[in-house]
Parts: C-alpha cells; structure tokens; sequence
C-alpha cells in the first residue's frame, strides 16, 4: 500500500513495512534521512514533477545509496502552497472587503 506524506509532519506516521510513499512536498535532506531511517523495507518514493525541480540533489543520492528508486509521475499531488493555491491568487485580485485608511488618534 502506497502511503501519502502531505507535509513533514506526517514523518512522524510512517511504519518500518512501508515501502512505497508518495511525497507532495519538498523534503529537506533530513527529512530524506528520517525517511529511510523509519522504513526499512523502502522500494519507492514518487514525486510530482514541479516538486521533483526542488527536489535536493544530495537527497537524491541517499536514495540512490539506499537502492530506493525514485519514480517522477505527474499523478502525484503538487506542493500546496502555503496560501492556499488557486483561492489565494483570487483572493490577492480582489480582496474581500474594501480597504479602509487606519486613524491614530492621541
């Protein structure tokens, strides 16, 4: 079974019989490490490809060392964004409530 990390805090879920994940964030090389450390029957790791451009070279490599092979499929869900993808763009176009000046007054 295919486990989803959504962001790093799901680290903390993993099982040493996963062995397949699929990562819709950027991992920091640590966090690579934390992986291969909990699951040690890893085989895949599957990455969207725009997080895949972020994807940390040295991170890469420990993969590779460890014989974990790391799969660039599309089907996989893209980092979200800290603003909340599509409805933040919106929502900087035409914020929701008119913006008034601020008055100070002693």
């Amino acid at each position: 079974m295919m486990r989803i990390l959504n962001s790093e805090f799901d680290l903390a879920r993993l099982l040493p019989s996963d062995e397949e994940l699929a990562i819709a964030f950027v991992p920091t090389n640590r966090e690579i490490y934390r992986m291969l450390q909990a699951c040690h029957k890893l085989k895949t790791v599957y990455i969207h490809p725009d997080t895949f451009k972020e994807f940390p070279c040295v991170g890469q490599t420990l993969l590779y060392m460890q014989k974990v092979e790391l799969v660039v499929d599309g089907d996989v869900p893209k980092v979200l964004s800290a603003g909340g993808g599509e409805a933040s763009k919106n929502q900087d176009a035409t914020p929701p409530h008119p913006l008034a000046p601020v008055m100070a007054g002693r």
